[in-house]
């Protein structure tokens, strides 16, 4: 297995790079088995003193904590986020992206979900994603904190005590690569940067696609790029556009010289 990730805010890209004849085992989502080449992106990390799980020892969840402000366990805060995650499960169901915050003061939490590839997720496996996967991994990997986000197979959850909807930061991301190197790179990078510049449109600026957008790609007669692009819906359309398009920076930073590598916030 291959993989890349860049983390920066609510946007992700995700890549299959498939080889005819060639086989591995990873699953990113219950609808798509990865061959090959598997090559990821999630945009979740605008935190200044973000603790990130080494996203290079295994499959999700990969989590994200401040490790900068605790709340009690006996505290309004938890009954707050607890009652937080009551409703975006709820949401679930019905919606593949919802957003609330709940209570008053410095007791006030805010959360958002997305779950991914909208045109393949269920809304079963959404709510299933949400309600008894992402709720519980996120205080088990974060317990106390103020600030997390945990990012699944199927979707990503993220709270905070700070109104962050439709806020925007795409600083401070670290590639890092291993030594598997893919065999003409310079095409591989104009074949990933013309795709994704394509989707990026797409995704950003045509309402119809919910921020959302996927792609199909041959690289050779027996290689296929497969891409989705998404964007929470919180951002608005230029934001989207922004955040995805510095994601395909650190992407073909990445691909510069290696197809596999991973970033993370310093």
């Amino acid at each position: 297995m291959t993989a890349c990730f860049v983390c920066l805010y609510s946007c992700q890209i995700e890549f299959i790079f498939k080889r005819k004849n060639m086989v591995h085992v990873r699953i990113v989502t219950k609808t798509m088995q990865l061959l090959f080449l598997y090559f990821l992106t999630t945009c979740l990390c605008d935190f200044a003193d973000a603790n990130l799980q080494d996203i290079t020892s295994g499959d999700p969840p990969y989590n994200i904590c401040t490790n900068s402000n605790n709340y009690a366990t006996d505290s309004p805060f938890k009954n707050n986020l607890y009652n937080l995650f009551d409703v975006l499960s709820l949401n679930a169901s019905v919606t593949k992206f919802s957003s609330f915050y709940t209570g008053d003061d410095s007791d006030r939490v805010y959360g958002l979900y997305m779950c991914f590839n909208y045109n393949y997720t269920t809304y079963v496996e959404c709510k299933n994603c949400i309600a008894t996967t992402a709720s519980q991994h996120i205080v088990k990997y974060c317990p106390n904190e103020k600030e997390a986000i945990v990012w699944e197979d199927s979707c990503l959850l993220r709270y905070s005590s700070e109104d962050f909807f439709g806020k925007l930061n795409v600083t401070g991301n670290i590639p890092k690569a291993n030594s598997q190197n893919v065999s003409d790179p310079e095409r591989y990078r104009s074949v990933v940067n013309k795709t994704l510049s394509t989707l990026t449109e797409q995704a950003a600026y045509n309402p119809v696609n919910n921020m959302s957008a996927t792609g199909v790609e041959p690289f050779t007669k027996t290689e296929t790029l497969y891409a989705l692009v998404q964007c929470t819906r919180d951002l608005s359309d230029g934001d989207c556009s922004s955040c995805l398009q510095t994601a395909t920076r650190e992407i073909l930073s990445c691909l510069l010289f290696s197809s596999w590598s991973t970033g993370s916030q310093p």
